[in-house]
């Protein structure tokens, strides 16, 4: 009896600081949780929905070859990749381990911010997509708060991106951990401050370079809701905001520095201590779904604050969609333009709210050539 209270002793010490030393990853358990619970009850509310379905390109709009090819292309190759990376960081990890790496971690929770894609549409349209590729709309409208209408509508390529978001992002993880491991060998002095913002920098550059290839070449997506004078090419259909590659490469970056500091036991800050936690001593299956939500958690709280805030606030102050935008991106959702009953946004008309079109269904109302008229007899052309 004695022995074995005296090995009980030595297998769980007592911290007398009375510090918990699993304080960090059960907040960031408690917070994934929380995250889980609210997009489960959003994404339930938008496919029990009576608008949910397909965002049909019509017949009368088309889409050049070249975007098809390039669609189908991303579809079909980052799903691939997303399914390499599922074994080698996640299946082949957990057999030799019986735990994940956290990269493949850290996939998975790239994978769930696809929840806040389109959240600089937030206050008004600034994001479009093309129709051609797979979509069930999108559960935008679902989302309290959401102000801008016909959110439902926007055409999220949810086959692309369920391949693309963590294929994509753990490609520029890699390229950011790779720029600072760099940077370590030759300026070994290095703080880590400074270390860290050449990370997030790399992240950046990475997440600048890959967006205009992807809006270029396969016409995924644009940004025509921007404010053209901080964007490339500006005033045209494939200008790039670069305030885009600033904060979506800003919250991206700071994953790439969270898997660049990790413990001795392989661990990084928020997974740490989750080897102190008992229920987690006795499982791996448990210790692994710990760290996994605790990663999704501080992936979703760093995307809420350095991505989708920012974002829908400049988007609200944004200059008009640019003349040669492709009809595909607008007409062709329904969303905006001519033909669709509501303009698109511009700084020369109210914000409009998605709440607007049942409130005054009974008044009078523009249609987009009549506001366009108008705007153009009172402020001019763009």
């Amino acid at each position: 009896m004695d022995s074995s209270i005296a090995s009980k002793t030595i297998d769980t010490p007592i911290d007398i600081s009375g510090k918990d030393p699993s304080i960090v990853v059960k907040t960031w358990f408690f917070i994934g949780c929380v995250s889980f619970i609210f997009m489960g009850w959003v994404i339930f509310n938008w496919v029990t929905a009576p608008y949910f379905g397909r965002t049909v390109l019509p017949p009368d709009v088309d889409v050049p070859l070249q975007f098809k090819i390039g669609g189908h292309a991303v579809e079909i190759g980052m799903s691939l990749v997303w399914m390499y990376f599922i074994y080698t960081q996640l299946i082949k990890p957990i057999r030799q381990t019986g735990q994940p790496n956290t990269l493949g971690l850290l996939g998975i929770a790239f994978f769930f911010a696809i929840f806040w894609d389109p959240s600089m549409n937030f206050i008004q349209q600034g994001c479009v997509y093309n129709p051609y590729l797979f979509n069930m709309g999108f559960l935008s409208a679902e989302i309290p708060g959401w102000m801008s209408p016909n959110a439902e509508r926007l055409p999220e390529p949810l086959l692309a991106w369920a391949g693309g978001y963590p294929g994509f992002l753990i490609w520029g993880c890699l390229f950011g951990l790779a720029a600072m491991r760099w940077t370590k060998a030759r300026m070994p002095g290095i703080n880590n401050v400074k270390l860290a913002i050449i990370g997030v920098f790399a992240t950046m550059v990475f997440d600048t370079v890959l967006e205009i290839l992807l809006i270029r070449v396969t016409g995924i997506y644009a940004y025509p809701g921007a404010v053209r004078s901080l964007s490339l090419w500006g005033g045209h259909w494939y200008q790039f905001p670069i305030y885009e590659g600033i904060f979506f490469g800003g919250w991206w970056g700071l994953c790439t520095v969270l898997l660049y500091f990790k413990d001795d036991k392989g661990l990084t800050w928020v997974e740490r201590g989750v080897e102190k936690i008992d229920m987690c001593r006795r499982s791996n299956f448990r210790k692994g779904m710990m760290r996994a939500i605790a990663v999704v958690g501080f992936c979703q709280v760093i995307e809420l604050f350095i991505y989708v805030m920012p974002m829908s606030l400049i988007t609200a102050n944004a200059d008009p969609f640019p003349d040669d935008t492709p009809a595909f991106f607008t007409v062709g959702t329904r969303m905006c333009g001519p033909g669709t009953g509501t303009a698109c946004p511009r700084p020369d008309l109210p914000i409009q709210r998605r709440t607007d079109l049942e409130k005054y269904s009974n008044s009078p109302r523009y249609s987009h050539e009549e506001a366009m008229k108008r705007v153009e007899d009172n402020f001019g052309k763009n």
